[in-house]
């Protein structure tokens, strides 16, 4: 029986969390990635999570699959930053909120709607 090693628990949960943010700003569903992968979205799914441990080689063809580095994916490691989560309930909507933004071709547009946002953060706050 393998033993439990928390510090390579939450390096695979912030792995996760990076493969799962960046596909939700690049405007990729889960079955998109998946396929480009050769996985099936379940799989995906527990990558994302941290649930199964993502191996060197398939941490390069997802690398690839989102146009970055292997080294994206450990910046902010050490310094124990975490990316926030998006609840699943949200994960629709976020998927539509980026695809609409990506689709925005006026650069003062989309900056616009970041200063919106970002107003509107500060405001919940």
């Amino acid at each position: 029986m393998a033993r439990k090693h928390d510090f390579i628990d939450r390096v695979d949960k912030f792995i996760g969390d990076k493969i799962y943010s960046l596909r939700l700003s690049l405007g990729l569903s889960r079955q998109h990635l998946a396929n480009a992968l050769g996985v099936t979205h379940q799989q995906l799914q527990k990558y994302e999570k941290g649930t199964n441990r993502i191996s060197a080689g398939r941490l390069v063809l997802i690398a690839k699959a989102l146009d970055k580095s292997v080294n994206y994916f450990y910046v902010g490691l050490d310094t124990n930053e975490n990316i926030q989560e998006v609840p699943e309930k949200d994960n629709k909507l976020c998927m539509e909120v980026s695809r609409n933004f990506m689709k925005l071709r006026n650069p003062n547009h989309k900056t616009a709607v970041n200063t919106l946002i970002k107003f509107l953060v500060k405001e919940s706050a």
